[in-house]
Parts: C-alpha cells; sequence; structure tokens
C-alpha cells in the first residue's frame, strides 16, 4: 500500500506543479494589475500639473497597455512564448546562474531582480517587474532543489530545470495580463484596488518563503551549490 501510495504521489506530482504555477502566475499578475492600476489613478488623479512625473508616467503606462492589448492575435506568440523564452534565458538562467557563482542568492536574486525591472521600459512597469523577478528568481532556485530532493532524479541541471519551471509560470503571467487583466472590474475604489493587490502579492510572497523553507527543511545548501554540468 506504501508502495502504491508513493507511486500514486509521484504520478500526480507534475499535475500538483503545474497547477500552482497557474495558480501563481494568476496570483502575480491580478494582484499586480490592481496595484499597478491603482498606482495610475494616484498618479494621474492627484497631480495638479498635468507635466508632472506622476501624471507622465501614468500616463505612459496607460498607452503602452493599449498599445499591448490592441495587438494582432497573429502575434500573441510573441508576447505568450517568445519574449518569456527570452526573458527567462537571460535573467534567469544567465544572471541568476552567474550570480549565485559569486555571491549568495538572496544577493544574486537582487541583481538580476533589479535589472529585470530596469529592463522594461516604462516607469511604473519597472518597479512591478523588480517585485515579480524577485518571485520569479525564487521559483527557478528553489523548485529544482526541492524537486530534485522528493523524486531523487538528477535528469536535467538545476538551471535549466529552474528555467523550464519559470518559463512555464511567465507564460501564465502574460497570458493573464493579456486575457484576464482586462475583465477585472476598473471601477472599484482606490483603496480597495490596492487591498486586493496587496493580498495576492502576501500570497505569492507566503508562496516564495514556503519554498525556501521546504527547501531548508530538507537540509540543502540552496546559497552557493553550483549548478551540475
Amino acid at each position: 500500500m506504501t508502495v502504491m501510495n508513493n507511486g500514486l504521489k509521484y504520478k500526480l506530482m507534475p499535475v500538483a506543479n503545474i497547477l500552482s504555477l497557474i495558480v501563481l502566475g494568476l496570483v502575480l499578475q491580478i494582484g499586480g494589475a490592481y496595484l499597478v492600476n491603482a498606482a495610475v489613478d494616484l498618479l494621474g488623479g492627484s497631480a495638479a500639473d498635468a507635466a508632472s512625473a506622476g501624471a507622465k508616467a501614468a500616463v505612459e503606462y496607460s498607452a503602452y497597455m493599449e498599445s499591448i492589448r490592441a495587438i494582432e492575435p497573429r502575434k500573441f506568440a510573441h508576447i505568450l512564448f517568445v519574449a518569456p523564452l527570452i526573458e527567462e534565458i537571460v535573467f534567469r538562467f544567465l544572471f541568476l546562474r552567474a550570480g549565485k557563482m559569486v555571491m549568495p542568492f538572496w544577493a544574486a536574486n537582487l541583481v538580476q531582480a533589479v535589472l529585470f525591472g530596469i529592463y522594461h521600459t516604462v516607469m511604473i512597469q519597472r518597479v512591478y517587474g523588480f517585485i515579480m523577478g524577485l518571485m520569479i528568481g525564487c521559483v527557478c532556485h528553489y523548485c529544482p532543489i526541492i524537486y530534485r530532493k522528493a523524486t531523487g532524479k538528477n535528469d536535467f541541471p538545476d538551471t535549466l530545470l529552474g528555467v523550464a519551471i519559470t518559463f512555464v509560470l511567465h507564460v501564465v503571467i502574460n497570458a493573464t495580463g493579456l486575457f484576464v487583466a482586462p475583465l477585472l472590474p476598473a471601477d472599484i475604489v482606490i483603496p480597495l484596488q490596492i487591498f486586493i493587490g496587496l493580498i495576492m502579492m502576501a500570497l505569492a510572497a507566503a508562496a516564495c518563503y514556503m519554498l525556501m523553507r521546504q527547501s531548508r527543511k530538507e537540509n540543502i545548501n540552496i546559497t552557493m551549490e553550483p549548478d551540475r554540468k
């Protein structure tokens, strides 16, 4: 019975992991959408001078999102798959991996998240990109460690497995922003938008914290462990 239960557990693990990534992507994008919308409303609505930095940032972000949502359906593949793949290779496979070779994970993750934020051209999105980069970096680093410990499999280097996982997460995030975020109620008061956004981002942060705790619970070195060739 125990062997059967373990076998069923390992068979269900990929399904549970994919569902977890979908939920995390939805939470990150929806929570971020409400926080960003609240920031746009605050910056655009409270600026006495239309030429102020805050008002410019709000107008810039609104114009950027309109251009994204007006994109032709045949170009969806770039937003949903090509861009996430390129970004995960550059920021998680190259920058995060290189950073972990010379500094602790938390510092390497901070650096790649800053670079990921700067990479976004719109100021408001840069802040959101930084926060998202931190959480994606945690998923990229911790998930392969937990997977390897739970299954005993060493089929892929940690970095490749981590990038594959975060690519799926990134696709979910972009798909949520493209198809789900425009359907969210936009006429709710700003304090409620902030509350919803903070709750969802807190849940995402808690998920990353649980990943860290789980990997430490297994007594695995998660700070300076080099990737296997």
